[in-house]
């Protein structure tokens, strides 16, 4: 499998790879999306200001020449907000299931408008869904769509002359300003943040080996021990799910997938506080600097979320 460093990434997804060797020159890719998101958004600007969060990205979105409409009737996009379909000639189009929230249909609106900036790609996916929970790593491509989806919806400039100071407690204000859910808010504040900053969703769970050790498999129902032996006795932690970096951060910012939080850090308090914890603490990285930390229990709780203990957001600068 070809794999491709830059930026302090590793890349291996198709459609990725394909916009990496794109230019005359090897391309960043986060950076690459993060342009021609801005391209897009300095177009818009062109035509005057728009304040309706749902004009403004189908407006982006025919800028890149795609229609965007709802889905007729009862139809269903299989539990998804958007989805691209392009047909045989190129054509675009977007369409959204109406039933969901309006700020995750815009955030999965300008996601599947970031799809069409990858030259093999072919459709995309549900925001809710871009950090897959059964693998090592998020989707490449799927992260780089949610970066993009950002900037599109939340832009640079704007978002931070609205954003003053640094913290959670700007999320609701911002989330109101842009059309956007408190939980890509939430992100956004870490990629659109001038300095070293990194945000991510928390889940309380054992670690993939941890599961597989506890979870019998086939040969031992059969045949079961005989020596009398019991399974140690695990017990769970906050264990990092996604992750969004600014740009500033390097790759010793990174949080390995499936790395927990010690036991003493504040998220910890904010699963039982329901409020915004706070502390100055060092992230489960190779950076391993001090920096302002803040946690959050996620409004959003994904299905098979922690009943005791449910996913948590946090927020990390320097």
């Amino acid at each position: 499998m070809e794999r491709i460093a830059v930026g302090g990434h590793r890349y291996s997804d198709p459609d990725v790879l394909a916009l990496i060797k794109g230019g005359p020159e090897i391309l960043d890719p986060r950076r690459e999306v993060i342009r021609r998101a801005q391209a897009l958004n300095d177009q818009l600007r062109a035509y005057g200001v728009v304040d309706d969060p749902r004009q403004r990205v189908e407006i982006l979105a025919s800028l890149a020449g795609i229609r965007v409409a709802p889905m007729a009737g009862c139809g269903s996009l299989g539990q998804r907000e958007a989805l691209l379909y392009r047909s045989a000639d190129d054509t675009k189009q977007i369409y959204y299931d109406p039933r969901y929230l309006s700020a995750r249909v815009n955030f999965s609106i300008a996601h599947e408008i970031i799809h069409t900036f990858f030259p093999n790609s072919r459709g995309g996916a549900r925001f809710r869904n871009l950090h897959a929970e059964d693998s090592r790593e998020a989707n490449e491509l799927e992260r780089l769509c949610d970066l993009g989806a950002a900037e599109l919806l939340m832009p640079q400039e704007e978002f931070r002359a609205a954003r003053v100071g640094m913290g959670l407690h700007l999320v609701a204000a911002l989330s109101e300003r842009f059309g956007s859910s408190f939980e890509a808010t939430v992100f956004r504040l870490a990629t659109a943040y001038e300095g070293v900053s990194v945000a991510g969703l928390l889940r309380y769970r054992l670690s993939k080996k941890e599961e597989r050790s506890v979870t019998p498999d086939v040969q031992q129902l059969l045949f079961p021990s005989s020596t009398g032996i019991e399974a140690p006795v695990l017990a769970p932690k906050y264990r990092r799910q996604s992750l969004h970096l600014s740009l500033p951060c390097g790759a010793d910012h990174l949080i390995p997938w499936n790395k927990s939080f010690g036991g003493e850090s504040c998220v910890y308090r904010a699963a039982e506080s329901r409020t915004i914890e706070r502390g100055r603490e060092r992230l489960p990285n190779r950076a391993n600097r001090l920096g302002y930390l803040e946690a959050i229990r996620a409004p959003y709780q994904r299905p098979d979320a922690d009943a005791d203990r449910g996913d948590i957001l946090f927020l990390w600068w320097e």
